[in-house]
């Protein structure tokens, strides 16, 4: 982290904090959503659990369960709180003050996402012990966090750049959300089809990484794409969202 982004750290976070203190849907959403989302796995599971007993055991897949709703669920969700900030900062003028003063768009940009992922991986890791339902270490919590992290700023610029206004914002949450999801449905499909559909769901690489931990066969290997692809998409992204702020 450059001085530049430092710097970005002191003048912005405390307008970041009075947004988000300001809109009481997105400190509710942070404060009191998420976390009650991921305790609410840990009873609703096991309960769906007993209610389908007869037909399919969910316990060997608590693992995939905790990935898809926690692993992949939280960067998602909260993507779409710092894509709701890039909005109304847009709308109040504040990207376009940024061309006048010290700081550059691009320490900007790494303070507010470099912020967001971090706070990503606190937050999923809380929620994984907060859901309870399978033991695996805190390094694997950690590293696929971290990848899952990447998803963060997609959904932040997503919204950033194609987004006019809140209202379209949490019209396109549920699709978004539907998006995070479907990378579930590449762990029963033949092994081809889930290599070429992970490139257009990339959280599909921490996902498995979890999911294989808790099972007892982490493949460490997964971070290689499960960095590259997000990566490459997060980098052309941030060139349409400077185009955009210039234009």
């Amino acid at each position: 982290m450059n001085a530049h982004v430092i710097r970005a750290m002191g003048v912005l976070a405390p307008n970041d904090l009075r947004l988000i203190w300001r809109d009481g849907f997105l400190l509710s959403f942070m404060a009191f959503v998420l976390p009650l989302a991921c305790l609410g796995v840990r009873w609703l599971v096991p309960f769906v659990g007993e209610l389908v007993a007869q037909w399919v055991v969910l316990e060997p897949y608590y693992g995939l369960i905790v990935a898809s709703v926690i692993i992949a669920g939280e960067p998602v969700m909260l993507g779409f709180v710092i894509g709701i900030l890039f909005i109304e900062e847009r709308d109040e003028g504040t990207l376009l003050a940024l061309q006048a003063s010290p700081l550059s768009l691009r320490s900007f940009l790494g303070y507010r996402l470099l912020v967001a992922m971090g706070l990503n991986v606190v937050l999923t890791t809380i929620g994984v012990y907060f859901a309870g339902l399978v033991s695996v270490s805190l390094f694997v919590i950690l590293v696929s966090a971290t990848l899952a992290s990447l998803g963060v700023p997609l959904v932040a610029l997503i919204y950033a750049i194609y987004i006019k206004n809140k209202v379209q914002a949490l019209m396109l949450l549920k699709p978004v959300q539907i998006w995070s999801g479907l990378p579930t449905l590449l762990f029963f499909v033949p092994t081809p089809w889930q290599w070429i559909g992970s490139v257009l769901m990339p959280l599909y690489y921490p996902m498995r990484l979890f999911w294989g931990a808790a099972d007892g066969q982490a493949e460490w290997w997964l971070i290689i794409p499960g960095f590259i692809i997000p990566g490459a998409a997060l980098l052309w992204l941030l060139r349409r969202f400077e185009r955009n702020v210039y234009a």
